[in-house]
């Protein structure tokens, strides 16, 4: 059976009335972080995606996003790979009309989905990241390509390394907070949110 239409050639599918909408998935997302990202009010024009720098890699827009997080479609949203592809630029944010904030939707979903367990190359990624950082307070770029990548990433990468190095932007040694008592501190403060 063909889509129905309603004015203007649009698709009746994607109005989004409240009949569709699954409020307990949204109440989950809003408590995530998403609580001024005012989900509901999203009118579906489309401002958001036509301003998005990555929208030619995305799988959902960011439109279509914030429809299937009303939709309560948890399984379209986890699967798709606009949540690691978003940039958090806030384009999406800045351009909205009605206030909707997708970026905050998007990161309060990246948020659920790691704590229940979806696993790639993103995910993989930022645990990594973020172990590095508490270890030393800091980041160390070739720790990170060979934790990441491994020996084969960083012999690959090498010679933009060694060009950074010598160009001052990156440090061939591993650098520390200068006071990693305090630092410790903030993390654990952190870690009881």
């Amino acid at each position: 059976m063909a889509a129905k239409k309603c004015f203007f050639g649009m698709k009746v599918d994607r109005q989004v009335d409240g009949d569709k909408m699954n409020p307990n998935f949204l109440k989950k997302v809003i408590s995530e972080g998403g609580d001024g990202a005012a989900i509901a009010a999203c009118m579906q024009c489309g401002t958001c995606s036509g301003g998005c720098t990555n929208i030619d890699r995305m799988d959902l827009s960011p439109r279509k996003l914030i429809l299937m997080v009303q939709r309560g479609d948890w399984e379209t949203v986890l699967k798709s790979e606009s949540l690691w592809l978003c940039t958090s630029c806030y384009t999406c944010t800045s351009r909205c009309p009605r206030g909707v904030r997708p970026s905050d939707v998007i990161e309060a979903v990246k948020a659920i989905a790691i704590r229940e367990g979806i696993q790639n190359d993103s995910t993989r990624f930022n645990q990594i990241f973020v172990e590095l950082v508490q270890k030393r307070g800091i980041l160390f770029e070739p720790e990170l390509m060979q934790k990441y990548g491994g020996m084969e990433a960083m012999l690959e990468q090498a010679k933009l390394g060694i060009q950074l190095a010598l160009k001052g932007k990156m440090s061939p040694f591993p650098a520390k907070v200068k006071d990693p008592k305090k630092f410790n501190e903030v993390l654990e403060k952190a870690s009881q949110k």
